[in-house]
């Protein structure tokens, strides 16, 4: 049982599960804007023991050299390694102060969105359409770069309707080449081949640089549901160039140096991220709870 668990800024948790955070603890502070400054944050944290932050709070080193008291950080988001966490994870290591995170509890979104809106631009639904004729996905070729949990998702949706799945990931998924009939293919194959993909990598891993693009050639749509980089500016910016193109993203995988393409006519965008539903909080509700659980047992 943890003595005073602290949310330092806004997460994703439901009010009932906010209720029920306080069955782990003897007390619980909530603040329900976010910490103007470094101080105010170490004043918010106190002497808490555990605290929930979200993908956005900063937790320095400077920080948890005044969380005298802290065992035990919740990160209420996803986690895609130290080098892209706001939180100084070698500081907390080196101050034996555990955290977890969540997992998947955006994904149904992202699938509905992805494949939402291909079935939206090969029928013309949306006064938006890809090819002359009007098609359904029934083998369409659809290429999925990355093949984890949520690319697995998506695959599986397509299949579903019927689409040829070829996949590029660091790992080969045999089982599903076996069970589902999924085809493995090196990243410049799988481009010559397919007519859509979907990139679902880890954080700023750089799939569609310099001539990949160009090889997979236009009248094509790309999927992204990556976070940060998985481009080059210069040569996706090319491609988006080419009306025949179609472009699917959403506000969370838009950055600065690409964000003026959510004018373009061929680029589907949604302001917003497409993860973020009532399910999305439950999901990271049930996650949080559990993970503040196995933590004040310790």
């Amino acid at each position: 049982m943890f003595n005073k668990i602290v949310i330092v800024e806004p997460v994703l948790i439901t009010d009932k599960g906010k209720q029920e955070l306080k069955k782990y603890c003897n007390e619980i502070v909530i603040f329900d804007n976010k910490s103007a400054s470094e101080e105010e944050t170490i004043n918010r944290i106190g002497n808490a023991d555990c605290i929930l932050i979200s993908t956005y709070t900063v937790i320095s080193k400077e920080i948890l050299e005044k969380a005298y008291n802290l065992k035990h950080v919740v990160l209420c988001g996803s986690y895609y390694g130290k080098q892209f966490a706001k939180i100084d994870i070698d500081a907390l290591e080196e101050r034996n102060i555990t955290y977890s995170y969540l997992s998947g509890h955006g994904d149904n979104g992202v699938v509905e969105y992805a494949i939402s809106q291909v079935i939206n631009l090969i029928h013309g639904f949306s006064g938006k359409q890809w090819k002359k004729d009007v098609l359904d996905l029934e083998n369409i070729k659809i290429g999925i770069l990355g093949l984890g949990n949520l690319g697995g998702k998506i695959a599986k949706a397509f299949s579903c309707f019927g689409s040829d799945i070829y996949y590029y990931s660091k790992t080969r998924k045999e089982d599903l080449e076996k069970t589902q009939g999924y085809k493995y293919l090196e990243l410049g194959e799988i481009l010559k081949t397919v007519d859509v993909i979907s990139i679902n990598v880890n954080r700023d891993v750089c799939l569609i640089g310099g001539e990949y693009l160009k090889i997979f050639g236009n009248n094509k749509i790309i999927i992204n549901t990556s976070i940060g980089k998985c481009y080059e500016t210069k040569s996706l910016k090319e491609w988006i160039s080419n009306k025949d193109n179609y472009y699917i993203c959403d506000k969370t995988t838009i950055n600065d140096d690409i964000k003026d393409i959510i004018n373009y006519d061929n680029v589907i965008y949604y302001d917003n991220s497409v993860g973020d539903t009532k399910q999305c909080y439950e999901r990271a509700t049930k996650q949080i709870l559990s993970n503040v659980k196995n933590a004040s047992l310790k």
